[in-house]
């Protein structure tokens, strides 16, 4: 009886170890299995947010020339100074304006003087080819006057001599000197109308000479006056000397100070104190009534998100300012995409750089699931959670299931697949790495 007492206490302890092994067994098992959260897909659009850094350009800045051989006595700005209207931006040597100017002024009042010379004797020569024309017109209709007196005069003698007509029976001699009498004054009438015709012709060729000399005259006249004479080179020269006195007659009554016409920033200054000037530009800035743009530059991917049209918006380092404005076009560049902003009058004062914020909202994809569900498998895949039997009876398991990945963000992913259904549980996170088949709990 006490050896069977004995046996089962024996019994009954191995029965106690056992159960305490298989339940830390089964602890240790259960500790060892993969937490995971899931959720179902949803049907949601995809959002992006786009910012791209990119700089402010001037499109129309006003350029500063000065005047070649000037001396530079001082410079007043510096590039990325603003400037208001009025601003003096340098000033030049008084000695040497007056300098330059009394010797320009020496020069243009000699051409003045020689101008006014050749115009009056241009005038001068004008007026004689006028007056010849009128002498030689009078002095060839008298001519061709006195002609036509002779020449009515022997017509008069010749109808005279008709009616002197010898009687019939008037001796030889009297009919021959009748008959000489005519022809002679035949021949005299002829060569009377010849000689009015020549002087006719030759009143036209010398009418048309002097016509010739008096348009000749004139144009000469009118070149003189207009200063045509002196071809283009010459008139070049005349222009620039007057149009050089002129500046420098406004730098001497400005003393010697240059200013700014409008308000602006000042972009480029290229000059310094104690140059003297060349023929280009000296400074640049830009002028607050010209026109800004904006351009940055956007990746392949991005550029399936942007379009021409789209509104964004702009801000501007160290500015509170910040604006709304248009994309007016996006350029092919190299493999990547240049976006062009024309901005309002009035935006970016000053400013070199900026930053483009574009907010886009995609189509309504069917499945849509955290960025953090997905994995690679060879190709994009998630994890479904799914029940099977095991060891503790019914437990959670994972299958790695390929999908298309249709759009993502740094969230969310829209994918695609025949088998997806929005009942599925979408492994969202894990604290190990799955692998397809793997048993997993809950993470509470």
């Amino acid at each position: 009886m006490e050896s069977k007492k004995k046996l089962w206490r024996g019994f009954a302890l191995f029965m106690a170890v056992m159960l305490i092994m298989t339940y830390v067994s089964r602890m240790v098992y259960v500790s060892r299995m993969p937490r995971v959260r899931w959720s179902s897909p949803t049907a949601a659009s995809i959002r992006h947010k786009i910012v791209s850094e990119g700089t402010v350009e001037v499109v129309n800045s006003q350029a500063v020339i000065g005047l070649d051989g000037l001396l530079v006595k001082e410079v007043c700005v510096a590039a990325g100074d603003r400037i208001e209207a009025g601003t003096v931006l340098y000033e030049v040597d008084m000695e040497d304006v007056r300098a330059q100017l009394d010797k320009l002024e020496a020069q243009e009042q000699a051409w003045q003087n020689q101008e006014q010379a050749k115009r009056r004797d241009t005038a001068t020569d004008a007026v004689r080819a006028q007056e010849d024309y009128d002498t030689t017109v009078i002095e060839l209709d008298r001519k061709i006057a006195e002609e036509t007196k002779k020449l009515e005069e022997l017509l008069e003698d010749l109808d005279t001599h008709m009616f002197r007509i010898p009687e019939e029976d008037a001796s030889d001699e009297i009919w021959i000197a009748w008959a000489d009498e005519r022809l002679r004054l035949d021949r005299e009438i002829a060569e009377k109308k010849r000689l009015i015709e020549d002087g006719q012709l030759e009143k036209e060729k010398i009418l048309r000479q002097a016509d010739r000399n008096i348009e000749d005259a004139r144009r000469a006249q009118s070149a003189a006056e207009n200063g045509l004479d002196l071809g283009v080179s010459g008139v070049s020269q005349v222009r620039d000397r007057q149009e050089r006195i002129a500046f420098l007659t406004e730098l001497s009554q400005n003393e010697g100070k240059v200013t700014a016409k409008s308000a602006g920033d000042v972009l480029d200054v290229m000059m310094q104190s104690g140059m003297r000037m060349g023929t280009d530009a000296v400074l640049r800035y830009a002028d607050d009534t010209g026109s800004r743009i904006f351009r940055t530059v956007i990746s392949q991917e991005q550029k399936g998100m942007v379009h021409t049209g789209d509104t964004v918006r702009l801000t501007f380092p160290g500015s509170a300012e910040e604006t709304s404005e248009t994309i007016d076009s996006i350029v092919q560049e190299n493999g990547s995409y240049t976006v062009t902003i024309r901005l309002e009058p009035g935006v970016a004062l000053g400013r070199t750089e900026g930053v483009m914020e574009l907010d886009t909202t995609s189509e309504i994809y069917d499945f849509v699931v955290p960025v953090r569900a997905l994995h690679n498998d060879g190709s994009n895949a998630v994890y479904i959670l799914e029940e099977k039997e095991g060891i503790l009876g019914t437990e959670l398991s994972v299958r790695s299931l390929t999908v298309r990945l249709l759009e993502q963000n740094e969230e969310y992913a829209a994918v695609a697949d025949e088998l997806m259904s929005d009942d599925m549980k979408i492994v969202t996170d894990c604290d190990q790495e799955l692998r397809n088949g793997d048993t997993v709990k809950e993470w509470e």
